[in-house]
């Protein structure tokens, strides 16, 4: 990928959080319809969602549609993001390049990492009655997990080589280094979904904009602060 870390500079920035919505200062139109673009890609889920007298194949098609392209969609908002955050022009062309060339490592990395969540849910909900110990155990492990996904979005960016368990063995590792920096940012994300969640127009307009810039920015500080991690990119 183009991006070109300088890891000195990044030591003396500002938290991730404040890197973040700095740049959306500094770029907030390009960035609203880069937000604008992946929330285009939710909108047939929603509806199928939302409308249940609509016919079960159109439905059924509708959700297919946003399940499958939303995670392909969700790696080029984070590599635009990161675009952004180098000061690159953002246009359809580079979002495009962006989706050839990182479209399989989302699916082929990324798919079985953001399926363990679904494993996860179905386990707290359906383990809930009968093995109580065992819920509480998955609701650990899916809230260690969400730490984790803080890192798989600028690191499939970065390498997009990477196998899932490369990616789960890394994340995790980052995780378990540097707990502090790890729940600080899964907080204010968790926030500021939340925020995206009630407020609706703020979900489809800048939130998952916000969430992928904070992800990035939180990457790159730690790889400012770990010379192995930065020779590694």
């Amino acid at each position: 990928m183009p991006f070109d870390i300088d890891t000195n500079a990044r030591e003396e920035r500002r938290g991730p959080s404040w890197e973040a919505f700095a740049i959306i200062r500094d770029n907030v139109e390009r960035l609203v319809v880069v937000n604008l673009g992946w929330s285009i890609q939710l909108l047939p889920g929603v509806f199928a969602l939302a409308f249940p007298e609509l016919p079960a194949w159109i439905r059924i098609s509708m959700g297919l549609y946003s399940a499958t392209v939303l995670l392909p969609a969700t790696v080029v908002l984070y590599a635009l993001s990161m675009a952004a955050a180098n000061g690159e022009h953002l246009s359809f062309d580079l979002a495009r390049s962006f989706l050839r060339e990182l479209t399989i490592p989302s699916f082929r990395a990324l798919a079985p990492l953001y399926g363990t969540f679904g494993v996860l849910i179905w386990i707290i909900i359906f383990a809930n009655a009968a093995i109580p110990s065992l819920t509480t155990l998955a609701t650990v492990v899916a809230l260690l997990w969400y730490l984790c996904a803080i890192y798989w979005g600028p690191m499939i960016v970065l390498r997009s080589r990477q196998s899932a368990l490369s990616l789960a063995a890394r994340s995790i590792s980052l995780v378990w280094k540097h707990p502090a920096e790890s729940l600080l940012t899964g907080t204010v994300c968790a926030i500021a979904l939340v925020i995206g969640l009630v407020s609706i127009g703020g979900l489809f307009l800048i939130v998952p904009v916000v969430i992928t810039l904070i992800h990035n920015e939180q990457y790159l500080d730690l790889i400012g602060k770990n010379r192995s991690l930065a020779v590694q990119e």
